[in-house]
C-alpha cells in the first residue's frame, strides 16, 4: 500500500511539475510573440524614417522623383540575384534609398540647372556621396548605408568619385548599386535629354561593363527580363 501511495503522489508531483512547465513554457511564449511583433514594429519605424530622408531629397531635387524607390527595388532585385543571403541586411535597403541624401546639401540652381555644370559645380555635386555618408554616420541604424552612399558613384576601372576605388575595393552594396541607378537614370526623362529605350540602356551596361561598371553585376541584372525588372522597379512603391 506504502508503494502504491508513493507511487500515487510522485504522478501528483510529476503533473504539477508539468502544469508549472506548460505555464512557463505559455509565459515565454506570450514574451517571444511580444518581443517579435516588437522587433517588427522596430523595422517598420526605421523603414519610415528612411523613407522620410528620401522624401526631403527627392522634393529638393525634381528629377529624382520616383528614382529612390525605383532603384532600391531594382537593388535589391540584383543583390537577390547575385547573394540572396544578404537580403536580411537592412543596410542595403536603406543605402539603396537615401543613396542621394547628400544632395540635400547641394545648392539647388546646382541640382536644377537645365545646362551643364560648370568645373566648380561639379566639384560640389561631386561631395554629394560623403556628405550623405557623413549625415548617416551618427544615426545608428543607418551607420551600416554610410558605406553604400558614399561609394555609389565610384568606378570598376577607378574612375569614379569621391575617391578613385576600383574593383573589389568598393563596398559590395555600392559595385552592385550603380549598375541599377545608372540603368534608372538612363531609362527616365532628364532636362538634357529624352528617356533611353530598355535595349538601349541594356546595350550601354553591357559597354560599360569592366571600365564603369562591375561585370558580375551587369551580367545578373541582364539575365532578367525586362517584365521583371520593370516589375521589381516598382515594388518598392507599394
Amino acid at each position: 500500500m506504502e508503494a502504491i501511495a508513493e507511487s500515487g503522489s510522485t504522478q501528483q508531483q510529476l503533473a504539477a511539475y508539468a502544469q508549472d512547465l506548460r505555464a512557463v513554457y505559455a509565459e515565454e511564449r506570450a514574451k517571444a510573440v511580444q518581443l517579435e511583433q516588437a522587433l517588427v514594429d522596430l523595422q517598420a519605424s526605421y523603414l519610415a524614417t528612411a523613407r522620410g530622408f528620401a522624401a526631403a531629397a527627392e522634393a529638393k531635387d525634381f528629377y529624382t522623383a520616383g528614382h529612390l524607390r525605383r532603384v532600391t527595388g531594382l537593388g535589391l532585385l540584383l543583390l537577390e540575384t547575385l547573394d540572396p543571403s544578404k537580403l536580411a541586411d537592412q543596410k542595403f535597403r536603406y543605402g539603396f534609398l537615401l543613396h542621394d541624401i547628400g544632395k540635400l546639401g547641394v545648392p539647388d540652381a546646382i541640382l536644377g540647372k537645365a545646362g551643364p555644370l560648370t568645373d566648380d559645380e561639379w566639384v560640389i555635386m561631386r561631395r554629394h556621396p560623403e556628405t550623405g555618408a557623413t549625415i548617416l554616420r551618427d544615426i545608428p541604424f543607418l551607420a551600416g548605408a554610410a558605406e553604400i552612399v558614399a561609394a555609389h558613384h565610384e568606378s570598376w576601372d577607378g574612375s569614379g568619385y569621391p575617391h578613385g576605388l576600383a574593383g573589389l575595393d568598393i563596398p559590395y552594396g555600392a559595385r552592385l548599386f550603380s549598375v541599377v541607378d545608372a540603368f534608372d537614370a538612363m531609362t527616365t526623362d532628364r532636362v538634357y535629354r529624352p528617356a533611353l529605350s530598355f535595349e538601349e540602356a541594356a546595350r550601354r551596361l553591357r559597354e560599360g561593363a569592366g571600365t564603369q561598371w562591375w561585370p558580375a553585376a551587369i551580367d545578373a541584372f541582364l539575365s532578367h527580363t525586362r517584365a521583371r525588372i520593370y516589375q521589381a522597379a516598382e515594388s518598392e512603391s507599394k
